[in-house]
């Protein structure tokens, strides 16, 4: 597990302007991901901005973007009434570490991802920069399973236990599931954004 996800982590598509064909283009895309589900939404404001949970809005998709070393969550905002779509894009670095053993549940392989935001872009574009150590927002998620098609998540325990007191890298899927966010790869982010008036 992570040999795997250091290699989707640190992917780095060549810079080079000539390219031999469009299949050659597209292996060196990088790893994109859309929610396909997830367990709660505390969740999904772990990972996110929350602002979806204002009045009048809700949240219409998310899609993450990974390599360099870096994490991209893009999140597209539907406000109620004749409004556009609002895309939100938080950046930041990712460490990764693997989790001593016996964490996982049956000894299953954890590693866990620490995200460090240092920028936002709102809705109208403006990217507002963490600017001091203490305004950088540090996520860290557990992942269980992780290629270049999908990705298991939860929130690690010491992030909020669950109602049954169980943490949830003692079974990930405790707490009927609510802790879990589950990626799947996403083929083109730009038109999928287009699709939704978020470009």
């Amino acid at each position: 597990l992570m040999p795997q996800l250091k290699s989707i982590l640190s992917k780095r598509p060549s810079l080079s302007k000539k390219k031999r064909n469009e299949e050659e283009e597209e292996k060196e895309k990088q790893p994109a991901y859309r929610l396909a589900w997830v367990g709660s939404d505390e969740a999904i404001c772990h990972v996110g901005t929350s602002l979806h949970k204002v009045p009048l809005a809700r949240l219409q998709e998310m899609f993450l973007i990974l390599g360099y070393n870096r994490w991209e969550l893009l999140e597209v905002i539907r406000i109620i009434g004749p409004f556009p779509n609002v895309r939100n894009t938080l950046k930041g670095d990712v460490k990764v570490k693997k989790m001593k053993e016996g964490m996982g549940s049956g000894n299953r392989d954890v590693v866990r991802l620490e995200i460090s935001y240092t920028s936002m872009i709102d809705g109208t574009g403006k990217e507002l920069l963490a600017g001091k150590e203490e305004n950088v927002k540090v996520v860290n998620l557990d992942v269980w399973f992780a290629n270049e098609r999908a990705l298991v998540c939860t929130v690690p325990a010491d992030e909020g236990e669950e109602e049954d007191g169980e943490s949830s890298s003692a079974d990930p899927l405790s707490g009927n599931g609510s802790n879990i966010l589950f990626f799947l790869a996403e083929e083109d982010v730009d038109k999928s954004l287009e699709k939704l008036r978020a470009a």
